[in-house]
C-alpha cells in the first residue's frame, strides 16, 4: 500500500461520557460516522483502520467499513496520547508491508465533519509538506472569554504576543506524514501545522451528552437539497403522490392507460410503472415469494415476471397519455435496457425499488444519467442505506431522496416504524419518505404529518384481480380519498410558527376576559386587587395587566361594571 492510513481512535473507556464512540446520532454511531467520513475521503491504496480496545467498537466499525487493530493495553489508558497510537497504527501497517505517505486522524467525537474538508487536507499535506489539521473561526462570545475568580469575563489571548485568538482546533482531523510525526512526536506543531478552516457548525465536538444534543440539532438544521420532478419541485410544493401503477395493469397495455386515468383523476402528482427485461431480472428458476405465489399462482419469477411484462413499444404511448392527463410520468428501471428505453424517454426522475438498494453498480449507474433518484429502502440496514448514498453520491449526482418502506405485502402498522424518515433525512441530508404497503390510508396520512415529502401507494382498478400486487393496493376511490386526506394533512402540519389565526381573533373577542371596575372609585384611590374584575368579552386591558394596576393610583373617577382603560390609572 501507497497512501494515506485513515486512523480512527476508538477507545472503549471515556470518563466524561461513558460509550460515547457507540452512541448514535441519527441512526449511525459515531465509530460509524468516523469510517464513513474516512472512507468517503479515501483513494485506492489507502486504509480505514480503527485502532480500538473494545469488542464492541470493533465490531460497529468493521460493520461500517473499517478494518480494526486491537490497541494494546499501555495505548488504551485515560493517559494514552494519540500520537502513541497512531505511531503503533504506522508500525504494524509498515510491518504487514504497506508503505504509508501520509496519516490521518479521524476522531469519532467529530461526525459532522464533511469528507471534503479532510480530502483537502490530504491534497494540502501532500503539496506543501505540512502537518495540517482542522480549526474553527474564533466566536464572539464564550468560547474565548476567560473568567476569573470575581466571575468576570475577560478576552482570551493567544499563546505568542498576547493577540486575541482568531481559531480554535476542532479535534476533528489531523494529517500529517509519519516522518514527521515520529520527529515532532505531535500532530500541531506551533509555527509549522497549517489549518483548514471549517464552519463552526461542522465544528461539534462531542464529549458529553449534551454535545451529542448540539450535534444532533446541527443535523435537523441542515438544508435538505431540493429538487425537481418534472414541474413539481420536491420538498416545496407539498406531498409528492406516486401511484403504484406497478404491475397492476398485468402485461394488458388498455390497463395500463386506464390506469393512468384513475391516477389523474385521484388527484396524484405521478404515475408510476415498472420497466424491466425478465431475462435480465431474473435468473430461470429464481423463485417467487410466498405472497406472489399466493396471488398470482407463478411457480418462479421470471414466468411471473413474463406475463407482466409491457411490450417496448407501448412506453411512449403511456408516457403521452399521463402527459396529456397531466400527471407526472415515472417508471422503475430494474436493468440497463430498461434504464436505457426510460433514458430516451427523458423521464423527469428514476424511482428505484427496495430490492435494487445493496445494488451499488446499478444505482451508481443510474445516478451518472444525470436524473434525480427516489430510492426506496425497504429490508435495509442503515449500513446498506449508507452505503447506496455514498455510491450515488460518488457519481456527483446530489438529487436524491429516500423512502422509508417495509418490504413485506401486506405490511403490518406495527412494523411501520415511521419515525426512520426523520432519521435519514437527519443522517444524509436529503428529502425522505414512505412507500406504503400497509392496508386502507391512515399511515400516508400519518406519514405526512411527520414531514414525508414523498408518499407512494400501490393503485389497483380492482383488489380481486388476480397478480401478485392486487390485494394490498387501494381502488381508485380509496386513494382518491387518500390524496385527499394527504393534501389536507399537509396544509395541517404548516410552518410550526405559534400564532392566531384570522379565525381565532373573533373568538377571542367574545371567549376571553378583559379588566372590570367592581366598584365605583373616585380620582386618586389606590387600587386594590377586589377593585378588579376578569370578565368577557375580551377586548379591553388583559387580566395579566393586573399585577402592574395594583398599587397605582386611579387618574379618574371610575364606575362598577365598566371596562378598564387605558388612561384610568
Amino acid at each position: 500500500m501507497t497512501g494515506t492510513l485513515f486512523l480512527i481512535p476508538a477507545r472503549g473507556g471515556s470518563r466524561r461520557f461513558p460509550g460515547k464512540n457507540l452512541r448514535t446520532l441519527a441512526g449511525i454511531p459515531l465509530v460509524g460516522w468516523a469510517a464513513r467520513i474516512a472512507t468517503s475521503a479515501s483513494v485506492t491504496g489507502d486504509v480505514v483502520l480503527c485502532s480500538t480496545d473494545d469488542a464492541a467498537i470493533a465490531a460497529a466499525a468493521t460493520t461500517w467499513g473499517a478494518r480494526v487493530l486491537d490497541r494494546p493495553a499501555e495505548l488504551a489508558t485515560d493517559s494514552a496520547a494519540s500520537v502513541g497510537v497512531a505511531l503503533h497504527a504506522i508500525e504494524v501497517v509498515e510491518r504487514e508491508g504497506g508503505s504509508i505517505d501520509r496519516v490521518a486522524l479521524v476522531q469519532p467525537t467529530s461526525p459532522l465533519t464533511d469528507p471534503a474538508d479532510l480530502a483537502a487536507a490530504i491534497a494540502l499535506v501532500r503539496d506543501t509538506g505540512r502537518s495540517v489539521t482542522s480549526v474553527t473561526p474564533s466566536h464572539p462570545a464564550a468560547w474565548h472569554l476567560r473568567r476569573d475568580d470575581d466571575g468576570l469575563l475577560h478576552e482570551l489571548p493567544s499563546a505568542e504576543a498576547g493577540d486575541p485568538a482568531t481559531h480554535l482546533l476542532t479535534g476533528g482531523f489531523y494529517v500529517t506524514s509519519p516522518d514527521a510525526l515520529r520527529r515532532a512526536g505531535r500532530f500541531v506543531e506551533p509555527g509549522v501545522t497549517l489549518g483548514v478552516e471549517v464552519p463552526p457548525d461542522r465544528a461539534v465536538d462531542i464529549d458529553t451528552a449534551d454535545d451529542l444534543v448540539v450535534a444532533a440539532a446541527h443535523l435537523r438544521a441542515r438544508p435538505v437539497l431540493s429538487f425537481r420532478v418534472d414541474a413539481w419541485e420536491i420538498g416545496v410544493d407539498g406531498v409528492f403522490v406516486i401511484a403504484e401503477a406497478g404491475v397492476n395493469h398485468d402485461g394488458d397495455v388498455d390497463v395500463a392507460h386506464r390506469l393512468i386515468d384513475a391516477a389523474a383523476d385521484a388527484g396524484a402528482s405521478a404515475v408510476k410503472f415498472q420497466t424491466f427485461v425478465p431475462d435480465a431480472l431474473a435468473s430461470p428458476g429464481a423463485p417467487t415469494a410466498a405472497y406472489q405465489r399466493e396471488r398470482d399462482g407463478a411457480g418462479d419469477q421470471r414466468s411471473m415476471l413474463e406475463r407482466l411484462a409491457l411490450p417496448i413499444d407501448a412506453w411512449a404511448g403511456l408516457q403521452a397519455h399521463a402527459r396529456d392527463r397531466g400527471i407526472v410520468f415515472l417508471s422503475t428501471p430494474f436493468d440497463e435496457a430498461s434504464a436505457d428505453l426510460l433514458d430516451r424517454l427523458d423521464v423527469p426522475a428514476f424511482k428505484v425499488g427496495s430490492g435494487e438498494l445493496t445494488n451499488l453498480p446499478f444505482l451508481a449507474a443510474l445516478a451518472r444519467r444525470g436524473r434525480p433518484l427516489i430510492v426506496s429502502t425497504g429490508m435495509a440496514t442503515m449500513v446498506e442505506v449508507a452505503g447506496a448514498v455514498d455510491a450515488i453520491r460518488a457519481t456527483g449526482d446530489r438529487q436524491l431522496a429516500l423512502l422509508h418502506c417495509v418490504s413485506s405485502y401486506p405490511a403490518a402498522p406495527d412494523d411501520a416504524n415511521l419515525a426512520a424518515m426523520a432519521t435519514m433525512r437527519e443522517a444524509f441530508g436529503v428529502h425522505t419518505g414512505w412507500s406504503d404497503h400497509t392496508p386502507g390510508i391512515e399511515l400516508p396520512v400519518a406519514a405526512t404529518a411527520l414531514g414525508a415529502a414523498i408518499v407512494e401507494k400501490h393503485l389497483t382498478l380492482d383488489r380481486a384481480r388476480h397478480g401478485p400486487d392486487h390485494a394490498m393496493s387501494l381502488e381508485p376511490t380509496d386513494f382518491a380519498a387518500m390524496v385527499a386526506a394527504i393534501r389536507d394533512t399537509s396544509r395541517a402540519v404548516g410552518d410550526g410558527h405559534k400564532a392566531p389565526t384570522a379565525a381565532e381573533r373573533d373568538v377571542a373577542a367574545v371567549a376571553r376576559r378583559s379588566l372590570h371596575w367592581t366598584r365605583d372609585l373616585p380620582a386618586g384611590t389606590t387600587i386594590e386587587a377586589g377593585h378588579l374584575a376578569a370578565q368577557r368579552p375580551g377586548t379591553g386591558l388583559s387580566p395579566a395587566r393586573a399585577t402592574v394596576l395594583i398599587g397605582r393610583t386611579t387618574n379618574r373617577d371610575v364606575t362598577s361594571g365598566s371596562m378598564v382603560e387605558d388612561g384610568d390609572a
